[in-house]
């Protein structure tokens, strides 16, 4: 009876774990999967140190079958049961796991105030890996080292089919922005995925005993082959945050260092890397702001066809030194258009942006003059890019960060003139923190309830008289704020306390990659409300889970994995 029970319960761990690895490689690719494989994963955690005599008396019985299948069937649900009650009592002891599960309680708490119920248990059922996630991993087989290092792995290798897939479709699909690309899971989301895939990558160089030498060379081109994925589809917002962990990865291993020489390299890595970027963009941004003498006496007055130009330095701003209104000849821009487009030229273009506009920007962006002339010089992708409400023949390219820069400045000059933030996510999201201390102000305590933040930000809207499109009209876009519109301070304080007490109490901040994971995740909550959606959620869920209640006496601590060694031991 015993070597069967072993063989049970090493079988029904070791499928329990590859329901791990299915429910990991489903988090950045897929929402449909994700739910199937929480659930696959509950029927092997279920069966988990249950009572198994019932099989053994089962195979015993001779005669009288249908009997023994129905004492088999009441058996085997009594140990299910049973087994339950033994693993909730188990949870309920866990502290740290109850703290972050008690994020879905609060949840519950703003059922009693709540108005639109529909919402609030459609947020609710979002809501669930809260509860189930930290309960599987708290009371099911535990994790060692070598099979912790198997979960990621594969995650890491369903991220990289994930960018394949990405890129099959960006190239079959006529999309003017990669970001657009419905593919099952948001880009932003996916793109959290990548960046931790990549400093889990090398995490995994730089251990010793567990990978070969040319399947470490191996994952290095893979982590490169994510940056330059994100650069190509322009993820933004990941690359962003790689760029700011490994500032602090790096910053925080000058200050630890043993040896003087790795203790320089750290830091001037460090700074260098944080030091750079805000020295181009300054750079850029003087450059776009830059402003050429113009002398309007020197300027042509006609054009190849005789046709007046007008120079317009008022309602046309500079962009990379150049006035955009200069040498405007709307006659022949309105006929030339005319026989390269459908779209008729005092249209919006696709963005919602005049399209006049947009094609004068553009000729601008290409040093061309917007007569006739500079019209004929654009090829039938430049008359797509406008179409599209591109206004910068490098947008649609690739990343290019001169190009992201000045869309950002464009978009900005018009938000401040205008009150027009409908051109950039990023300004989009002024309007979502603006419009959030608004309802904050008036629902301090408390906030509106679990199921009343969409009407109570559609409302608001409306009242301020927002200039943001319909479809632009969103919640916070930061999950601080978006806690507290819903739950007020206390809320706030709540969430603040789920996020930090499991870490302090279960002393993560010793795992190396759960603080990764966890910077990684804090970033992303200031301008994304990145728990509100199933594939965030479930990315937090999983990996806090992981790391900090699933480890066998948490093995893996070091800070940087110079010195772990491979352990092999098995469940």
């Amino acid at each position: 009876m015993k070597s069967m029970k072993n063989r049970i319960s090493y079988w029904s761990a070791t499928f329990y774990h590859i329901a791990l690895l299915l429910l990991a490689a489903s988090i950045p690719n897929s929402k449909y999967t994700t739910s199937i494989f929480q659930f696959v994963v509950m029927g092997f955690w279920l069966f988990h140190n249950s009572d198994i005599k019932y099989i053994e008396e089962f195979k015993k019985g001779a005669r009288n079958f249908p009997l023994r299948f129905i004492r088999f069937f009441r058996d085997f649900l009594i140990s299910i049961f049973n087994s339950l009650i033994a693993k909730f009592r188990e949870f309920f002891k866990n502290k740290a796991a109850l703290a972050v599960t008690s994020l879905l309680f609060l949840h519950v708490i703003g059922l009693l105030y709540t108005s639109d119920f529909h919402y609030a248990f459609k947020d609710l059922r979002t809501k669930l890996p809260l509860l189930l996630l930290p309960l599987f991993f708290s009371t099911g087989p535990k994790v060692n080292t070598r099979t912790l290092y198997l979960l990621l792995t594969g995650y890491a290798f369903a991220i990289f089919g994930g960018t394949i897939y990405r890129l099959v479709l960006y190239f079959n699909l006529s999309v003017a922005d990669p970001r657009a690309i419905d593919a099952h899971t948001s880009h932003i989301r996916f793109s959290l995925n990548a960046v931790f895939a990549i400093f889990i990558l090398f995490y995994f160089v730089r251990l010793h005993n567990f990978f070969t030498s040319w399947q470490k060379t191996f994952l290095i081109i893979l982590a490169i082959w994510f940056v330059f994925f994100m650069i190509y589809l322009r993820y933004t917002t990941g690359l962003s945050i790689l760029v700011i962990v490994a500032i602090i990865v790096l910053l925080f291993e000058a200050l630890k260092g043993s040896s003087i020489k790795r203790r320089i390299i750290f830091l001037v890595s460090g700074l260098a890397l944080l030091i750079a970027p805000i020295v181009y963009f300054s750079s850029v941004v003087k450059q776009f702001y830059h402003k050429e003498q113009v002398y309007f006496p020197q300027l042509d007055a006609y054009t190849i066809q005789g046709n007046s130009y007008y120079h317009d330095t008022v309602n046309f701003r500079v962009e990379n030194g150049q006035y955009v209104g200069l040498y405007i000849c709307e006659k022949e821009l309105r006929k030339s258009w005319a026989q390269r487009s459908k779209m008729l030229f005092d249209s919006l273009d696709s963005k919602q942006q005049v399209l006049r506009y947009t094609l004068i920007r553009y000729l601008a962006s290409k040093n061309l003059r917007k007569d006739s002339v500079g019209v004929a010089h654009l090829t039938s992708q430049d008359i797509q890019k406008i179409e599209a409400g591109m206004t910068n023949p490098n947008n649609g390219n690739g990343f290019n960060i001169r190009t992201q820069i000045n869309n950002f400045l464009n978009g900005w000059d018009n938000y401040r003139r205008y009150g027009n933030a409908n051109s950039s996510s990023l300004l989009q999201r002024f309007e979502y923190w603006r419009t959030s201390l608004i309802l904050i102000k008036q629902h301090l305590l408390f906030g509106v309830g679990t199921g009343d933040a969409p009407d109570a930000f559609s409302q608001q809207y409306e009242k301020i008289k927002s200039s943001l499109d319909p479809k632009n009209r969103l919640r916070s876009h930061n999950q601080f704020l978006s806690i507290t519109v819903t739950f007020g301070i206390i809320g706030l304080l709540w969430f603040i306390f789920s996020l930090i007490y499991p870490m302090i109490i279960t002393k993560g901040y010793h795992n190396y990659l759960y603080m990764i994971f966890w910077l990684i995740f804090m970033i992303s909550i200031f301008t994304e409300d990145t728990i509100e959606s199933q594939e965030g959620l479930t990315f937090y869920a999983y990996f806090t889970s992981l790391f900090l209640f699933a480890l066998i006496n948490n093995e893996v601590k070091e800070e940087m994995p110079d010195k772990v060694e491979n352990q092999t031991e098995l469940y």
